[in-house]
């Protein structure tokens, strides 16, 4: 698809990267209260959740990287433990919403989208209720009080391991949003998240290995979502 350099200049003025994916065929959110943010998954992931207009609420321990939550250094063995039983508290409680800050990295199409052949949806999300994740080669130094325990982790603490990551993860540039179980929509074990309010379908983008033909999913997206959207291919 060629590529629109007027549309880039906008993406540019708004304060997103050069080369952003969606710059060669969309225009970035006209409201800067909103942020544009993308979710790759396979085709019938991807189809599914336009027809029942939700996205999946993320476990932590079902992320891809093992040590999620784990990013402080702490020299005794039981400071660290503290840390593991608030990473269990919170995977029982508390889910996130995963989101790319671009499309248009290869490693993530091979990743998430199953090797290039998914898709990838764009949202309008609201800027204020989404963390962006910082990558780090070293682990968080950290200190505890005389008597840890899970509550009495600092705030500060506790927002940095929420959202630090090794800098081999730096490729997918994440935003998180943090959602309580309680308040998402339960299917069986699994949760999900609406996409209504301040979260909107903006984008869809086909893998360039996928097999779904366009006008369906085309046709799915008008009838599930009528508005205007950019449908393109990866």
């Amino acid at each position: 698809m060629a590529t629109n350099e007027m549309l880039r200049s906008e993406w540019i003025a708004a304060g997103y990267k050069s080369d952003m994916g969606s710059a060669i065929a969309s225009r970035p959110p006209a409201d800067s209260s909103t942020i544009r943010l993308y979710n790759l998954t396979s085709v019938d992931h991807a189809l599914s959740n336009i027809e029942n207009r939700r996205i999946k609420v993320s476990r932590f321990a079902d992320l891809n990287d093992p040590f999620e939550l784990l990013a402080a250094n702490f020299k005794e063995h039981k400071t660290r433990q503290v840390v593991r039983d608030w990473k269990d508290k919170n995977h029982s409680s508390m889910g996130l919403l995963c989101f790319a800050g671009d499309w248009s990295e290869p490693v993530m199409w091979s990743h998430y989208a199953h090797k290039h052949s998914g898709i990838c949806l764009g949202f309008n999300v609201c800027r204020r209720q989404v963390q962006q994740v910082s990558y780090q080669d070293d682990r968080i130094l950290a200190a505890l009080s005389p008597t840890p325990a899970p509550d009495r982790l600092s705030e500060e603490l506790q927002q940095k391991l929420l959202c630090t990551k090794s800098a081999g993860w730096r490729y997918e540039e994440e935003y998180r949003r943090f959602v309580s179980l309680d308040t998402a929509l339960a299917d069986g074990p699994l949760h999900f998240w609406p996409i209504s309010g301040d979260v909107q379908l903006t984008e869809v983008i086909l893998g360039a290995l996928c097999e779904a033909p366009i006008e369906l999913v085309r046709q799915k997206v008008e009838r599930h979502f009528p508005m205007p959207l950019s449908s393109k291919l990866g």
